[in-house]
């Protein structure tokens, strides 16, 4: 009995031996380790619009609020708009050399320019490489009410800059204020 035991035992041991010597030469993936990257062409416009802003640019709702406020009113959250008699596209209604530059950056970079992400990819890299102050202030608004009317007078004011921006800032920036979904101070 004693003899079977040690057998039992020995093997026991061996298999736990070979075991371990397979785990680990077996790579290990654990679920944060994958970069999970949402399907933006799944997504109603507004959602698409704010993940990519909360995933990427790492904005607050208040932020985003003024993001989606002029968007609103430059292009009704539609992608493929144009305005300004054809010298304005997408949601941003960029603006002629702007416009020009959102088809080369799209084409170069094997977006569609007509989609929400390959738009929002454009606007990072205009935020990133021209416009570095403009998201500096929206990362650092507070996130509430007032930060949403002030993310979207400066968006309007200093990314926008549309015809009577004295007057169309204030306007947005009173939409972002009542539509914001933060919590309210």
């Amino acid at each position: 009995m004693k003899k079977y035991k040690s057998t039992r035992l020995l093997a026991l041991l061996i298999a736990v031996i070979l075991c371990m010597s397979q785990a680990s030469a077996i790579n290990i993936v654990h679920e944060e380790d994958y970069e999970v990257i949402p399907d933006y062409g799944q997504m109603d416009t507004e959602t698409a619009i704010t993940t990519f802003l909360r995933r990427e640019l790492k904005l607050n709702l208040a932020a985003i609020q003024g993001i989606l406020a002029n968007m609103e009113y430059e292009s009704n959250f539609s992608p493929t708009a144009w305005g300004d008699d054809g010298t304005s596209y997408g949601l941003c209604q960029w603006h002629e050399s702007r416009c020009r530059s959102l088809f080369s950056f799209c084409q170069e970079n094997g977006y569609d320019v007509d989609s929400v992400y390959g738009q929002m990819k454009y606007l990072q890299y205009e935020l990133e490489e021209n416009y570095p102050a403009v998201l500096e202030y929206l990362s650092l608004v507070e996130d509430s009410p007032s930060g949403a009317y002030q993310a979207a007078w400066y968006w309007c004011y200093y990314f926008e800059i549309p015809a009577q921006r004295d007057v169309q800032a204030v306007l947005r920036g009173d939409w972002a204020y009542q539509r914001c979904i933060c919590e309210r101070a």
